[in-house]
């Protein structure tokens, strides 16, 4: 069988990330890769080519890209995620044989723009993942297993607390609310989430077996809104949020 060609769309961070993952991964090659930064696309596809993960075709466009893949990855930031997937089903209806469709965490900004992708990746026809990892940690898996026989006697589990933290995004974009979509309660939230609905998921049940009855969220300006920690941002990124701000802390029940 002939090995899976995946297009990444992004060359930055995230991307890294996957590549580095996918050395583990068989049957799979990054065949092609497109970014907004032509340096970073080609600086990215001679490592994936040194460590022979794949051809890592650079692509201009989307567009010319989905010619050349079995599937397409968005590693780019979440305020081209629209445009993105728009492309990519422009090209499938031009003739471009994409069967699938991954997409990083967060789906997008808004759920305006998420059901939007979810809508036009249905139209199209293309099988969908959304690339979640907390669910997948070893830890989590591991004490799954070893409460499984308590939920077999008990039934399944009813509370969950989950916590995310991180000292701050890696990309100038990401301290931008418009751009982003927000702070931490989309960026972090989306972690926390997505794994307390896994782990409360009863056994045997698909992953949206569970619907929220009602969702909760208190949301704080704390570290990033003092005069020194804003200064610095302003001179690192060029964000000011004394006129955009963002949440750096939130919780949610």
């Amino acid at each position: 069988m002939s090995a899976l060609k995946v297009g990444f769309v992004g060359a930055g961070f995230v991307a890294a990330f996957h590549a580095r993952a996918i050395e583990q991964v068989r049957g799979l090659e990054i065949a092609a890769v497109t970014s907004r930064t032509g340096s970073r696309a080609e600086a990215f596809s001679k490592g994936i080519r040194d460590r022979g993960l794949g051809a890592a075709e650079v692509y201009t466009s989307i567009r010319e890209m989905a010619n050349h893949v079995d599937a397409i990855a968005i590693y780019s930031p979440n305020f081209t995620r629209v445009e993105i997937v728009e492309e990519i089903v422009d090209a499938v209806g031009r003739g471009a044989e994409v069967k699938g469709l991954i997409c990083e965490k967060p789906l997008a900004r808004n759920v305006m723009e998420a059901q939007r992708m979810v809508d036009l990746a249905s139209q199209a026809g293309l099988n969908t993942a959304y690339f979640e990892n907390q669910i997948f940690m070893k830890p989590i898996q591991a004490q799954l297993q070893q409460l499984e026989p308590q939920q077999r006697t008990m039934g399944p589990l009813v509370l969950t607390r989950s916590a995310e933290e991180h000292g701050g995004p890696h990309e100038p974009w990401f301290w931008n609310p418009t751009q982003q979509g927000g702070g931490v309660l989309s960026d972090m939230g989306c972690h926390s989430i997505a794994v307390g609905w896994y782990v409360l998921t009863p056994i045997g049940k698909p992953a949206t077996f569970l619907q929220p009855v009602s969702v909760s969220a208190d949301c704080s300006l704390l570290k990033w809104g003092q005069p020194l920690w804003r200064d610095k941002l302003l001179n690192l990124y060029g964000i000011d949020y004394a006129k955009t701000p963002a949440e750096d802390f939130a919780t949610g029940t």
